[in-house]
């Protein structure tokens, strides 16, 4: 589309529109050459129409320039965790995070609207543990999610008793009456150890424990204690570092009682209501149709969010950012959610498939980014055949030049999870490890090729900060996240401008 400006002289509107004109046609010839590639290359496109190959290779590559042109969502993102810290569910600084980030995307002239959610507000209070015997020292403690407070508002005294694994809970069982109980588990990956966290103490309960302390989720620690929900128990339980759960586990072979001073002011309020801010950029053509995309906005209270999960909600708006700031008309609507309360309850996500549940058979793909916000590596999703070639094509077409159009893998994220059930082709967008310096300092080498989200979370150094004090802004790169802006900007643009939707 020709940029007018009706206060120009009419020979300068001329001069123009004829170079317009002539980088037009520039750009169709380029646009049959790639064509005449792609036909060469063995390549398939059964939605897209050939013809439509060289609109689609000039708007990525016009997106691709926009994103890396600056540093606008390290710039905002910086703000938000800067200034609100973390966002917790049903904390005043998620509503005011949310209020501040609407207000932005009303000033970039996108239009966005609230839809209400409730959610659930649990307290963390004040909180201590500390080793009594066979030393005194005090221990790095994190809440977990849901958990209840000590006994009577008082400080629990107890010995604990370190086990390993469910398994060696129950062989064990006769032994936990009246103890805290440690699990110090080694970590495996984050799908299969996350259980612990959030089983621990209901496990541990039955057989008449007084609380749990689990070993932090994690592939790796410094001191740090990484958080997150817990399944509902009547004992309270807490996070405790890698160090200390592997501490405790050689005091107790050696013989030595190891008796812990537990403390928690834990507890839940009632619900309070929030919102998920939805972005849309319609569509010209087919505006019921939709392409979503999105991330979530809350965090825990002991961490800014930057990495889980500003970065992802915060390179969705910019995705839509772009198409709007370059003028692209996309076929179907683009629409970005940032969606509250995923890291406990997921109520945000449950409210919107609920809300949107008409909507499930017109929407092509639901994408979200919510395992880091370092350098893209393409998408992972769950679909059919047909559409997973669909997107193979695309990606090689439109995002191999900056290495983010590989399509692998099925994971999809927790949010978009729920679109899944109702049938909406679902995926993640999947990203390599972030650099610190350079290759030769990046603090995993040695991990393998880094990608995050897959069954060897070794490679993830998502998982060092995650839930953690350490998720902080610092952890990420201005152009990693202008990266993967672009490349969610591109598979949405290029998604919602086929022939027809993703088939199912």
């Amino acid at each position: 589309m020709l940029p007018h400006n009706s206060g120009e002289p009419a020979q300068v509107r001329r001069i123009v529109f004829a170079m317009w004109g002539v980088w037009r046609f520039f750009f169709l010839a380029m646009g049959l050459v790639a064509a005449a590639e792609w036909s060469q290359s063995g390549l398939a496109l059964p939605a897209a129409k050939k013809w439509d190959v060289l609109l689609a290779k000039s708007d990525a590559d016009s997106i691709i320039k926009e994103a890396f042109s600056s540093s606008t969502v390290y710039e905002r993102l910086a703000y938000l965790t800067d200034t609100f810290g973390p966002r917790l569910s049903g904390s005043t600084a998620l509503e005011s995070a949310l209020d501040w980030t609407k207000a932005q995307i009303e000033k970039d002239g996108i239009k966005v609207y609230e839809e209400p959610v409730k959610i659930p507000s649990w307290v963390r209070g004040r909180e201590y543990a500390t080793l009594l015997s066979p030393r005194t020292k005090n221990i790095r403690i994190a809440g977990l999610g849901g958990s209840i407070s000590t006994p009577n508002g008082k400080p629990l005294v107890a010995k604990a008793f370190v086990i390993t694994s469910f398994q060696d809970l129950d062989k064990s069982n006769h032994q936990v009456k009246g103890r805290i109980v440690v699990f110090n588990v080694e970590f495996e990956d984050y799908s299969k150890t996350v259980e612990y966290r959030e089983y621990a103490a209901a496990r541990a309960e039955k057989y008449g424990a007084v609380a749990a302390l689990v070993r932090s989720v994690a592939p790796y620690g410094l001191q740090t204690v990484h958080t997150g929900v817990m399944n509902e128990a009547g004992i309270p339980a807490a996070a405790i570092t890698l160090e200390d759960a592997k501490m405790f586990d050689r005091m107790q072979k050696r013989g030595q009682d190891v008796v812990i001073e537990l403390y928690m002011e834990a507890h839940t309020l009632p619900d309070r209501l929030s919102r998920n801010l939805i972005l849309e950029i319609p569509g010209s053509e087919k505006p019921e149709e939709l392409v979503v995309i999105g991330g979530h906005m809350d965090s825990w209270d002991i961490a800014d969010g930057a990495m889980d999960d500003g970065g992802g909600a915060f390179v969705s708006w910019e995705a839509l950012r772009l198409i709007h700031v370059l003028g692209l008309k996309p076929k179907r609507t683009m629409r970005a959610v940032l969606f509250v309360n995923e890291e406990n309850g997921s109520k945000g996500a449950i409210a919107y498939a609920k809300e949107h549940q008409h909507e499930a058979n017109l929407t092509s793909m639901a994408i979200e980014s919510d395992v880091g916000t370092f350098t893209p590596f393409g998408i992972s999703i769950t679909c059919s055949k047909a559409a997973k070639a669909i997107l193979t094509d695309l990606g090689q077409h439109l995002l191999s030049g900056i290495g983010s159009g590989n399509v692998s893998g099925t994971e999809y994220g927790e949010d978009v999870s729920y679109l899944f059930d109702q049938g909406v082709p679902s995926g993640s967008l999947q990203v390599l490890d972030f650099r610190v310096g350079n290759h030769e300092n990046n603090p995993c080498r040695g991990y393998g090729d880094g990608v995050s989200g897959g069954t060897d979370s070794l490679k993830s150094a998502y998982f060092w900060y995650h839930h953690t004090e350490a998720d902080t802004i610092d952890k990420l790169d201005p152009e990693q996240l202008q990266h993967c802006a672009a490349t969610m900007a591109v598979w949405t643009y290029s998604v919602a401008n086929l022939d027809s939707l993703l088939p199912r």
